[in-house]
């Protein structure tokens, strides 16, 4: 009777054993030596795969299923699975012929809790997609009892980043050379001048508007404490009826008529000063024949772009249509060729950095390329989205310096905006300090070949940058 007593209760702790395995299965897993590369269009994947001291209940199946995915879930895949079955769940299935919750792809089963089987070394190969450079490799474990239900479900991030990412560099940013940028107020003046005469009346003909055109540049620039006139260039042009020689004469005198102008007006420099003949307008005349509807359009072109001689090619207008065309051209035409170009040059002086940041918030473009980067050093270290607008206003003000547009190309590939950073390279002319940052931008637009040729250019110019992406793709 005792011993019948026992036996009752050791089958009580067995049930409760077994139910407990049921109910709180302990499986650990881990995965030690991985290696992932990628070679050929193929990502190859290799670990080991450690089961644990508990490998499998005897009437358990244990599915552990490795998973490319991405963060968000949005893309992943199912890599072959490890099934391990227990003794009597072997036994069973083998008896029905079928196995339970088998998974599609199975890379290896196993069978039964015996030592050999805790340690499986995992191989396997699968297509490269350009998704998996942000992907992660994640361990899944399923884990079906005796009735086929299901008592584990859990999932395990194995390896943060599935590729190897090299860890790439922009280029660093670089000082912004202290430079006077020369600017420039260019206007065409229309003026009206007697014939055949180069004596210029301001308040007669309507000269009065065109020289107001002169006057407001003229007054912008000498009313600016902080600008500096560096150069006047006027240049005449005359229309081509009459002789070359005697419309040259023309053009000169009338600019310098316009000169006499400038100089009883202002206080000018008469050294900073050159006066142009511009000669005959033949430019101006071709395109206004060529945007036009005018007979003999065609002809006209032609005789342009084919007659060197200027005199020529106004004789040979002339013959046209019995002459009707070109006293068609003398009253509608020629009179708007008639003309004066003004250029000043100007620069900005220096200011002090407590003027340049005043300008700064009021009139940026006031401030020349390197001022930005006075008051961005200056005021704004501590505050990184001030000191980044500056830098991106300092390109924007000033689209031909490649020094701001590489830096300002720069800022925008760090954050992520990579068709900002292609607008600003595509300013500069492929200097060689801006090499590394279109690598980094061709890499990142997914031109893996591309972006490696301009780091070896940047690397075989000294760029220890392009050096260190270099290096980086090698371990790849």
């Amino acid at each position: 009777m005792r011993t019948n007593r026992y036996l009752l209760f050791m089958l009580c702790l067995l049930a409760a054993a077994v139910l407990r395995a049921e109910q709180e299965p302990d499986y650990t897993f881990r995965i030690s030596a991985d290696s992932i590369r990628t070679a050929g269009g193929r990502v190859s994947i290799s670990f080991t795969l450690d089961l644990g001291e508990r490998i499998v209940y005897s009437q358990h199946k244990r599915i552990l299923t490795p998973v490319i995915c991405t963060a968000d879930r949005s893309r992943q895949l199912d890599l072959p699975a490890v099934v391990v079955n227990g003794h009597n769940r072997a036994i069973k299935e083998q008896r029905a012929g079928r196995a339970e919750g088998q998974p599609a792809d199975v890379y290896l089963t196993l069978t039964g809790n015996r030592p050999s089987n805790r340690t499986v070394s995992y191989r396997t190969r699968v297509d490269y997609q350009p998704w998996m450079e942000q992907a992660v490799l994640t361990l899944r474990q399923d884990v079906l009892g005796c009735a086929c239900g299901g008592l584990l479900e859990q999932e395990q991030e194995v390896k943060g980043q599935l590729l190897y990412a090299p860890q790439l560099s922009t280029s660093p940013e670089m000082e912004c050379p202290k430079d006077f940028v020369q600017r420039k107020i260019e206007k065409d003046a229309f003026l009206i001048y007697p014939v055949n005469q180069t004596r210029l009346y301001p308040d007669r003909y309507g000269n009065r508007a065109e020289l107001l055109k002169i006057d407001s540049a003229m007054n912008y620039v000498q009313q600016n404490p902080d600008y500096e006139i560096r150069r006047i260039e006027i240049t005449g042009f005359a229309s081509p009826e009459g002789s070359y020689e005697h419309n040259v004469e023309l053009a000169e005198g009338r600019a310098g008529a316009l000169k006499d102008y400038i100089l009883k007006r202002y206080a000018a420099d008469p050294a900073l000063m050159d006066v142009r003949p511009g000669a005959e307008n033949w430019e101006g005349l071709a395109e206004v024949i060529a945007a036009g509807q005018m007979p003999y359009k065609e002809d006209m072109l032609q005789i342009i772009d084919s007659i060197a001689d200027p005199d020529g090619r106004e004789a040979a207008i002339r013959r046209l249509d019995g002459g009707r065309t070109y006293r068609t051209l003398l009253t509608t035409v020629y009179p708007g060729l008639r003309k004066n170009t003004f250029t000043i040059s100007y620069i900005s002086r220096e200011r002090t950095p407590e003027a340049a940041r005043d300008l700064a918030l009021s009139r940026p473009q006031e401030l020349n390329a390197y001022e930005f980067y006075t008051v961005a050093h200056r005021f704004c270290a501590d505050d990184p989205e001030a000191y980044r607008r500056l830098l991106l206003t300092a390109a924007d003000t000033y689209p031909d310096n490649a020094v701001a547009c590489n830096n300002a190309a720069g800022i925008c590939l760090r954050d992520g905006d990579y068709e900002q950073a292609e607008r600003y390279l595509s300013q500069t002319a492929n200097e060689p300090f801006t090499w590394n940052n279109r690598g980094y931008l061709l890499w990142m637009k997914g031109e893996r070949e591309e972006a490696a040729v301009w780091w070896r250019k940047a690397a075989g110019q000294g760029d220890p940058t392009a050096r260190h992406n270099l290096e980086e793709l090698e371990k790849r």
